[in-house]
């Protein structure tokens, strides 16, 4: 069973906010190359995230006037 609309919309809000964060943390000064390049992947990690949790929404909100019927 797939999450409520509402959870749907609330788990993208907090994907959207890591990404920020992750943003964040890669503008601080003095970080290693190697913590740059986890960070970036992190930020791509959660992008991507954010691409399939919009895809469930438009899912969810697509079957609902369906299941209305």
């Amino acid at each position: 069973m797939t999450p409520d609309l509402q959870t749907q919309e609330r788990l993208l809000k907090g994907v959207r906010q890591e990404v920020r964060n992750l943003q964040v943390m890669q503008m601080r000064p003095g970080q290693s190359p190697e913590k740059l390049k986890h960070l970036s992947d992190l930020e791509r990690s959660a992008r991507a995230e954010v691409k399939l949790r919009l895809k469930a929404i438009a899912y969810t909100k697509a079957q609902s006037p369906k299941q209305a019927s």
